[in-house]
């Protein structure tokens, strides 16, 4: 689904105005020290006041070194690894008080939730566009294109919010469609 030469391609493609909020930095820094047990960069800034950003090609380059040294530390694929840091960041960024309020407000429907990930998506980062399509009462197709952070990033991100909100149903996020470098996938979710 994913590997680190599809990551760099996509980090190749990153714009200076491609952002996305300190939050997501910090969550991804802290998350990879605390599961490899290496700092890998110097933890961002927390800004007072309005959200900061950083750069997409910041944040590539911090998950990319994570999910490096993750994936050799416990013999996994890289795109594994690259969802569980982004799973396991996930939850400081859902903690946050933007996103507890996404959290309330999609409840525990898992419908409404995917349904707000694209709107939650475009008030944390200024790329991509993502589009959500109901298929029946337990699936689910969304659709990203000019995604920077890719497939397994989006889907432990995905999985990580729908777990919170409906902690006793069991979701599986499959790649339905998409092609090298995974800038533009299609993702099927059913539970």
């Amino acid at each position: 689904m994913d590997a680190p030469q599809h990551l760099q391609a996509r980090m190749a493609l990153c714009r200076p105005e491609h952002q996305v909020l300190t939050l997501f930095m910090q969550s991804l820094h802290d998350t990879i020290a605390k599961r490899t047990g290496r700092a890998v960069t110097s933890a961002p800034a927390a800004g007072r006041g309005a959200p900061t950003h950083h750069t997409a090609l910041e944040y590539l380059r911090l998950l990319h070194a994570g999910a490096s040294t993750l994936a050799s530390l416990l013999g996994q694929s890289y795109a594994s690894a690259v969802e569980q840091l982004s799973f396991a960041a996930a939850e400081p960024i859902y903690s946050a008080p933007v996103g507890a309020m996404v959290m309330a407000i999609t409840g525990e429907d898992p419908h409404r939730g995917l349904a707000v990930a694209s709107g939650f998506a475009e008030a944390t980062s200024t790329f991509g566009e993502r589009d959500y399509e109901r298929l029946d009462d337990t699936r689910a197709r969304l659709r990203f294109r000019d995604e920077l952070f890719g497939p397994a990033w989006t889907r432990g991100m995905m999985r990580r919010g729908l777990v919170r909100t409906s902690p006793g149903r069991r979701f599986h996020v499959e790649l339905e469609s998409g092609e090298a470098p995974f800038k533009d996938f299609t993702l099927l979710v059913h539970w």
